[in-house]
Parts: C-alpha cells; structure tokens; sequence
C-alpha cells in the first residue's frame, strides 16, 4: 500500500517486506516498532473516540474485510464503548502487522479526528523513544 505522506512515514525504515527479508537491523526495528504498537493499543483505542473515519479507513485500506467493518459498526450502534471496539480492531491488525498499518492508523484524517492520538504519534515518531539510542545500531531512515 502506498504511503500517504502521514507523520510518521518520514521516520520508517525502508521497504514493506517481510520482516525475514529485512537485514538485522531493520528487524530488530521492525520488533521494536511492533511492541510499541502492542504496548501502546490502550492508548491509542483511547485516543480514537468515534468510529468516523477509523473503521472507514481501515476498510478503504484493505486492512479489514467489509464483513468485520459491518461487526465493528454493529458493535458501535448496540453501545459498546468506541473505545473497546477500537481495541479489538487494534488486535485484528497486530495479527498482520507491518509499517503501512501504521501509515493508516496515523494518517492525517485520523490525526485531525483524533488530536489525542497525536501525543501517541509523537511517541512513535521521535518523542518518548529515541530508537537510535535504544537500539545502539545506526537505523537508516528514508526521508
């Protein structure tokens, strides 16, 4: 899928490969990114507190059938908190994850929607975490 010049494409290693492809590196990063996005899943469900456009990005994408968007907007209608649908959602793409989930999750509509969720960008772009130094590799980032 193609980038959308979202905040944090700027700061993403390069290539949509599989994670076996990727150089030490690169996987050791793509790890690393894949346990924030776990560890912070609250936070962002959080952040996300109306199903527009969320569930409609995510459709648009690809990175949910037509089928589990139609469940997740039911949920959303029968008053099951936005945030918990979000949640189970996040818990969908954590089973496919890779850079492009993130691409979505943090495109400008969704941060426009959302400006809480732009406190968690922040933190996977360069705020709380400096990858460079937790890492004690030289990530090459495209720019």
């Amino acid at each position: 899928m193609a980038s959308t010049g979202t905040p944090i494409s700027g700061r993403m290693i390069t290539g949509d490969q599989n994670p076996e492809e990727q150089n030490p590196e690169e996987q050791f990063f793509y790890e690393f990114i894949f346990r924030l996005f776990k560890e912070n899943k609250v936070e962002i469900a959080t952040a996300i507190t109306k199903p527009f456009p969320f569930f409609m990005g995510l459709r648009d994408r690809g990175f949910i059938p037509e089928q589990m968007y139609e469940h997740f907007q039911e949920a959303c209608t029968n008053l099951v908190p936005v945030d918990r649908v979000v949640y189970d959602a996040l818990s969908e793409l954590e089973k496919k994850f890779d850079k492009t989930i993130l691409d979505a999750l943090f495109s400008r509509a969704n941060l426009k929607a959302y400006p809480d969720l732009l406190h968690v960008c922040r933190n996977f772009q360069n705020g709380n975490y400096n990858f460079q130094q937790l890492l004690g590799v030289q990530v090459h980032f495209i720019h």
